[in-house]
């Protein structure tokens, strides 16, 4: 096996869709032009991959960052924009810093500040949003917590423990209030149900809820909710029907 080297791109040009024995470096404007495997991807500043990529280490984009195909990597970190137009697959950790869409994406913890988007299902083990979820999907994962500081939706929320609540108060949410713009305005619509065993609800619209311990926050509007141990209703939320189910 020939000896490992970087791939760099530095200013403004262009690789070839290959196997790469090392790790691909843009720096400035860098395009690779068709499907792509390499140790690790870094794009400072603009990186696009006309084609599917997979890193057998690391995907790193700090400032726009685009894939066409599909992603697969064992680690992923975003700081500005990163667009997929396919699935994502991260073995381990994802995380992400402004704004990130997906087709689709399985990963073992998610944490987003900033907006995650997909237009089919999320799935982790863990996932903690601090921003915004736009989903066209199932949001799915054994501990679920998001602190909305945006308008949020999913088709339907699975998992152990489910926390959706406003955004917590802070210097910026201090200055949003001051001029209107606080995170308690800010809703989470969901299509159809949300099912777990332990579910917080702030701010959110839902067709059902069922889950074992289920409390519902102020600022919620839910069709229905069946609990099967214990259950608490903010007189601030309107719920049309409840009930107690073996």
């Amino acid at each position: 096996m020939s000896d490992k080297q970087n791939y760099n791109i530095a200013g403004s040009g262009s690789l070839p869709g290959a196997d790469y024995n090392g790790d691909i470096r843009i720096s400035g404007s860098g395009r690779v032009n068709g499907d792509a495997v390499c140790d690790s991807f870094h794009a400072a500043g603009s990186g696009h991959v006309c084609g599917s990529l997979t890193c057998r280490n690391e995907f790193h984009v700090s400032g726009s960052g685009h894939v066409d195909g599909n992603l697969e990597a064992n680690s992923a970190h975003v700081a500005g924009s990163c667009h997929v137009g396919g699935d994502v697959v991260i073995i381990d950790n994802c995380h992400a810093g402004g704004s990130f869409h997906v087709a689709s994406l399985r990963c073992r913890e998610l944490h987003i500040s900033g907006l995650i988007s997909s237009d089919r299902d999320v799935t982790a083990e863990e996932i903690k949003i601090d921003g915004a979820v736009k989903s066209g999907g199932l949001i799915n994962a054994e501990n679920i917590l998001v602190r909305m500081n945006g308008d949020c939706t999913a088709d339907s929320i699975g998992g152990s423990k489910i926390t959706v609540e406003r955004h917590a108060d802070g210097p910026v949410g201090f200055f949003s209030r001051l001029f209107g713009r606080d995170g308690s305005g800010h809703k989470f619509r969901v299509n159809n149900t949300i099912e777990g065993d332990e579910i917080y609800l702030e701010n959110v619209t839902a067709a059902s809820v069922m889950g074992r311990i289920v409390k519902i926050g102020p600022g919620c509007k839910i069709g229905y909710i069946s609990y099967s141990e214990g259950i608490e209703i903010d007189e601030a939320s309107e719920v049309e029907r409840y009930e107690l189910v073996d």
